[in-house]
């Protein structure tokens, strides 16, 4: 399992005071038009669906959306 409820309250706790853009795109071809009701429901799924493997691709996505806003994947190719 990739996250439990220290990484979910990790999450939260930085989203509820990130500065979240209207869109972002996370790769080629994927772009995020609403970045906060992204944001809010893809924590409640996780919520909800901890423990369930198919659901960590929502984790996932929320560490991507993490990295561009802090920059942590700058200068990787």
């Amino acid at each position: 399992m990739k996250y439990a409820d220290k990484e979910i309250q990790e999450m939260e706790e930085f989203f509820k005071t990130a500065d979240l853009p209207t869109t972002i795109e996370l790769g080629p071809g994927s772009v995020i038009t609403n970045v906060p009701a992204f944001v809010y429901s893809h924590l409640q799924i996780m919520k909800l669906r901890k423990g369930v493997g198919i659901f960590e691709v929502f984790y996932d996505r929320l560490v991507i959306v993490k990295e561009k806003l802090t920059g942590a994947n700058q200068g990787v190719s």
